[in-house]
């Protein structure tokens, strides 16, 4: 009799158990979608009781929360923005410790004079959620313009080519000394409400709204009014597309190349129980004449366009030929 208590009881609390699990699951994987529904840019053209019935169809067999990667992936897909990810809690980890701890090369900011006059400068894509990396990231590229700006530049080109994205804050922060005013790109959401991104000593303005702070050790650049070329091409993408937006329609500013890669949307990342990430796109980019980029894969176009060449050195002789005019003609 005792026996067939305590197998009773062992039957009934594993039972138990396996019940809680496959809750918790269903509930992890119902925040997920909960978070989707409200927050994605094309939430109001999507059918969510489908997306929420198949979500949780392709689901309910996983016996963990990891087994649910490849449900919640599917449901991003079925967003249509092609710029929503999801990112698991080792992965997050990664980019969480920054370049250093996961022994990786921190993002190089090239520099130099050309020809004497023009003063060239590089923004790379820089994939990282720690705020050190970040700050090292603005400072190395304060301390390369101001040292530019000693010299006296006739005027700047900024290279974008090759940054295919990452963290906008530091790349805005870093390039803030060359936009003529605030307001000049941020986006717009399901609602059709526009938030521009500004920035201001050391501050990082989501709208109205401070949401990231800078530790500076280098002085900031002072606003500069010389010429700019902006180099871009088809890889040039995300946040690095936010910054060819930003110039767009500045007077002194002329963006050089092909037109960029298309993922123009403005994501936002959502933190799961988990640890792992939701990096969910939350509305398109808008520029200062309140134009707004929707159509994927078209991106930002420039103000003067170059064809590819055969040969890679040429195509950058062209590139750095047409930055000097345009610097030249202003």
């Amino acid at each position: 009799m005792k026996k067939l208590i305590i197998f009773t009881f062992i039957t009934t609390f594993f039972s138990i158990q396996t019940f809680a699990q496959s809750d918790s699951i269903k509930v992890y994987v119902t925040q997920a979608l909960k978070i989707m529904k409200n927050k994605s840019v094309n939430k109001g053209k999507l059918n969510w009781e489908d997306i929420f019935a198949k979500t949780l169809t392709e689901s309910s067999k996983a016996k963990t929360i990891k087994e649910t990667y490849p449900a919640i992936k599917n449901a991003l897909s079925s967003l249509n923005d092609s710029h929503s990810n999801f990112y698991p809690e080792n992965v997050v980890k990664a980019y969480t410790l920054g370049y250093k701890a996961t022994g990786q090369e921190f993002p190089i900011i090239k520099s130099e004079l050309l020809e004497n006059q023009y003063a060239y400068i590089s923004l790379p894509d820089i994939g990282s959620f720690n705020k050190g990396d970040w700050n090292l990231y603005i400072n190395t590229f304060y301390t390369k313009v101001n040292d530019l700006q000693k010299r006296n530049p006739k005027g700047w080109i900024i290279d974008l080519r090759g940054n295919f994205g990452g963290m906008l804050y530091p790349m805005y922060a870093a390039i803030a000394p060359f936009l003529d005013t605030k307001n000049v790109v941020g986006t717009k959401d399901a609602e059709g409400k526009i938030e521009y991104y500004n920035y201001k000593k050391g501050r990082f303005y989501e709208g109205s709204t401070a949401t990231q702070l800078f530790q500076l050790t280098q002085k900031e650049p002072k606003p500069i009014k010389k010429p700019v070329a902006i180099l871009v091409n088809k890889v040039t993408g995300s946040s690095a597309e936010f910054i060819a937006a930003a110039f767009v329609g500045q007077k002194n500013a002329k963006i050089i190349g092909t037109n960029t890669q298309g993922l123009t949307s403005g994501n936002q990342e959502y933190k799961l129980s988990d640890g792992s990430f939701l990096v969910l796109t939350i509305g398109n980019i808008v520029d200062r004449t309140g134009k707004e980029y929707t159509k994927i894969g078209e991106g930002i176009s420039p103000n003067i366009t170059i064809e590819k060449a055969t040969d890679e050195a040429k195509t950058n002789e062209t590139y750095l030929k047409k930055a000097f005019e345009s610097i030249d003609n202003k």
